[in-house]
């Protein structure tokens, strides 16, 4: 197992009074371990010397040492590998105390971090993390994008997880080198598949096959996994809506979340690639004591569907998808918090006063359900509920199970 050793020291503090104890523990961790690094740092200069030397992207985990307080602020920057973190503190110089901070800023990230003062703790956390490498690399290697912006009215959206941003401006230019030719050609077996269409034209359909393939580029060529995008904004550019794309990209096996929303997209993300389900992300449009019900303009084709237009604006290509019924889980995740429900799908709802794709879900104490959770937009998985709150913990999150 490699393991990067960092050894953080105050500005404050003469570095030449750790290097025995420092020199021991290293000696003391390589009997057990491939051991690289082994740096003091106290500033940002020392920090990029530490990453010119080592590559920590490359290590199985991170081991952290405070040997006095005043080194969080050096030292959390190592958030950005998402590399397990094991934080070894003693009870002299503040070291402790410094390892209390950092590890509660590694995990609001997600960063599995857990904070040690033994070295045969140290080796039982870094083993942990050992037998649990394919469950962590595939959480926290995922590779995410915004095209755009996080929509405004996201008032809840936080988001401390690293990801790429792409700019509306570079959207643009992928979708004016996309041809209306090509367009048509990427909806064309989705349109001849639907039950029915109703608002929209071929104009419509066009556009929404080259929102598919300009999104599609983009993934390619910035090497991305999923992506969400700050959809409202392109209504006023190209009188169109990526609804479409995002149902093509969630039945296809791509996450892609809407409205830009971030903490949506690492959900359907986990379920993705822990359980190969897509995820029907809904806004909650009603309740009552046994059941919810989510309607949004995009869902995962895994149903019969009706092509509509976007129920807001009247433009583009919405899908009202007859979601399946059974068994599955609503997911809300915000920040390192979840709220998990198992709840029983009954059916597809009818309403011209909601998103187009309508499902009923059965839901115990739905009303206790809905004054616990943490914000709108839920995900529907097709997955027990139980299993996913496990998954969700084992995660790092902090998961309610109703």
């Amino acid at each position: 197992m490699k393991v990067g050793v960092v050894f953080g020291v105050s500005e404050l503090a003469d570095p030449k009074s750790f290097e025995k104890k420092a020199s021991e523990f290293l000696t003391a961790l390589a009997r057990e371990f491939d051991v690289v690094g082994g740096f003091f740092v106290s500033t940002k200069g020392d920090l990029k010397e530490a990453k010119e030397e080592v590559n920590f992207n490359e290590v199985d985990a991170i081991v952290l040492y405070p040997l006095t307080g005043g080194t969080e602020g050096v030292l959390k920057e190592f958030s950005i590998y998402r590399r397990p973190i094991v934080i070894y503190g003693d009870p002299f110089n503040n070291s402790m105390a410094a390892g209390i901070e950092l590890r509660e800023y590694f995990r609001e990230r997600l960063v599995p971090s857990t904070l040690v003062k033994g070295l045969n703790e140290l080796k039982a956390a870094l083993l942990g993390y050992d037998d649990m490498k394919e469950v962590l690399d595939k959480f926290l290697r995922m590779r995410i994008g915004l095209i755009g912006r996080i929509s405004p009215w996201l008032i809840n959206e936080r988001f401390e997880l690293p990801y790429t941003r792409i700019s509306l401006k570079k959207f643009y230019e992928y979708y004016d080198a996309t041809t209306d030719a090509e367009g048509w050609k990427a909806v064309e077996g989705i349109v001849g598949r639907a039950v029915e269409i109703r608002e929209p034209q071929r104009e419509e359909l066009v556009k929404a096959g080259r929102i598919y393939l300009a999104i599609k580029r983009i993934l390619e060529d910035y090497k991305l996994d999923g992506f969400t995008i700050g959809c409202f904004d392109l209504i006023g550019k190209l009188k169109a809506t990526p609804c479409l794309a995002l149902a093509m990209f969630n039945a296809e096996g791509t996450p892609a979340a809407c409205e830009g929303e971030l903490n949506s997209l690492l959900g359907m993300m986990i379920a993705r690639r822990f359980f190969d389900k897509p995820a029907f992300m809904g806004n909650v449009a009603d309740y009552d004591e046994n059941h919810v019900i989510l309607a949004h303009c995009t869902a995962p084709l895994i149903g019969r569907y009706t092509l509509r237009s976007h129920f807001e604006s009247g433009m583009g290509v919405g899908v009202a998808v007859q979601m399946p019924k059974g068994r599955a889980s609503l997911l809300k995740i915000r920040g390192r918090k979840a709220v998990v429900a198992g709840v029983e799908v009954l059916g597809v709802e009818h309403s011209d006063f909601r998103c187009r794709t309508q499902v009923k879900l059965r839901v115990e104490d739905a009303i206790d359900f809905i004054d616990g959770t943490l914000g709108n937009h839920h995900l529907l998985v097709y997955v027990d509920a139980e299993e996913l709150a496990d998954l969700l913990s084992e995660l790092g999150f902090e998961v309610m199970l109703y």
